[in-house]
């Protein structure tokens, strides 16, 4: 099974959320996409703009509005309607604005764009409760022949299929969220040790059920799917009359209602020629999980004497930070970090008096003349004198000489292969040269 292809063009309807004007292009789209009627939404650039402020508080003029809108059509979120804009005289016709409609693409990606704008980092569970409707579901299934099948509504086939999908792809979802949060914290090293135990025990017993709950449900999932013929329902499921696209294809239904949806359900549970299955995967990964966990565990145990890290420090020395004035945060600075106001700890510059002293200001103080050396490479001490250039010429002649005795032996070479042009080999004897 090969990757969707990479699309530049498609990619485009990215751009507006990340943007300089990101946050006005995000408003925008909330107006075309708040609410299932927005979805439908026939707007005008006035209408956005009054939208705009009601409902997000963002004041834009009329005109930067459309441009905005034009925009997110060049980028493929929106599109012009093709609705035709009555106009009772010449001149209302072409100062009449276009109205605009939301893509399909525009609806998609905005709708992730909310969800990584909603997302949190707090840890969620694994919806191992979709394991047993996936279970019951399969049985159900499992259970169709031709004969009983032919009895069911289509519809209600449809449906079944399309809830074990749906519940598949909430436990696929969960999983993959767990351990991508499970591995950002087995890599941070600045928790605290009571904070880092009383989260420990927690996950461990959690691990565990899940790794229980995985071995007792999977070989039960495995057979049944072996024992389902996704043939037998898919042509029952998709049986009457379906919506088409332009060029005469079905459109693109549920979740399960196509071939190749089994095939991924089938590599989960069952894995594929050459390859582990998913499920097997998740039960190495937990056990993975569970041996970090013990290993961090033993790290924090056996450094009683010291700190893991200075994160507790940095904290509280920005707390100091947060509660000093002026003075005091500039006297924190200088006791923490070491890092004290420059002073003229210097050389004599070719100076004919005294020397500054190291408490002069360097605002007060004359200007120093500081060589050049001293400028360009941080060094005082002179370079020396500029070496000789050195004569290559005996190298360039023998060289030379190399290269001519090299042709003339090729030379020579050629003349001599002419010479035994049109005789036999085994007559022909060369010389050594």
């Amino acid at each position: 099974m090969t990757g969707a292809p990479f699309d530049r063009i498609r990619l485009a309807a990215l751009r507006y959320a990340v943007n300089d004007e990101a946050e006005q292009y995000v408003a925008v789209m909330r107006v075309f996409t708040d609410g299932t009627a927005g979805l439908l939404s026939d707007l005008s650039a006035r209408e956005v703009a009054d939208r705009l402020v009601a409902t997000h508080g963002i004041e834009l003029d009329v005109d930067l509005v459309d441009a905005r809108l034009s925009y997110l059509v060049q980028s493929g979120n929106l599109t012009r309607s093709p609705r035709e804009t009555e106009a009772r005289s010449i001149r209302e016709y072409l100062t009449a604005r276009a109205r605009y409609q939301l893509t399909q693409r525009g609806e998609l990606v905005h709708r992730q764009v909310e969800e990584l704008l909603s997302a949190t980092d707090e840890v969620r569970e694994v919806s191992t409760e979709m394991l047993g409707g996936i279970l019951a579901g399969l049985r159900a299934l499992a259970a169709y022949d031709e004969t009983s099948i032919a009895e069911v509504d289509p519809d209600v086939v449809a449906a079944q299929v399309a809830t074990v999908f749906a519940q598949f792809e909430r436990l696929v979802t969960s999983t993959r969220a767990f351990y991508a949060n499970l591995s950002q914290v087995l890599a941070r090293y600045d928790l605290r040790r009571e904070d880092f135990q009383a989260f420990k025990a927690a996950l461990l017993d959690y691990l565990q059920r899940f790794v229980d709950q995985i071995a007792r449900t999977m070989p039960q999932i495995g057979d049944l799917i072996e024992s389902t013929d996704p043939v037998l329902l898919l042509s029952r499921a998709n049986a009457g009359a379906r919506l088409v696209n332009l060029d005469g294809t079905r459109a693109v239904r549920s979740s399960g209602l196509a071939e190749q949806d089994w095939v991924g359900l089938r590599a989960w549970f069952l894995g594929a020629p050459g390859r582990r299955s998913d499920a097997e995967e998740v039960r190495t990964l937990a056990t993975r999980a569970m041996r970090a966990l013990l290993v961090n565990l033993r790290r924090l145990s056996t450094s009683t004497d010291r700190e893991v890290s200075r994160y507790v420090d940095l904290v509280r020395l920005a707390q100091w930070f947060d509660a000093s004035d002026t003075e005091q945060a500039a006297a924190l600075w200088a006791a923490a970090f070491g890092l004290y106001p420059a002073r003229h700890l210097g050389f004599l510059a070719q100076a004919d008096g005294d020397p500054l002293p190291a408490t002069s200001s360097w605002w007060r103080a004359p200007v120093a003349d500081v060589p050049v050396m001293l400028r360009a490479s941080g060094e005082r001490k002179a370079s020396g004198a500029t070496p000789r250039r050195a004569d290559f010429g005996a190298v360039k002649a023998r060289g030379l000489r190399e290269r001519a005795t090299a042709e003339a032996e090729r030379t020579a070479a050629r003349v001599e292969l002419r010479t035994h042009a049109g005789a036999p080999l085994v007559d022909v004897r060369l010389s050594d040269a």
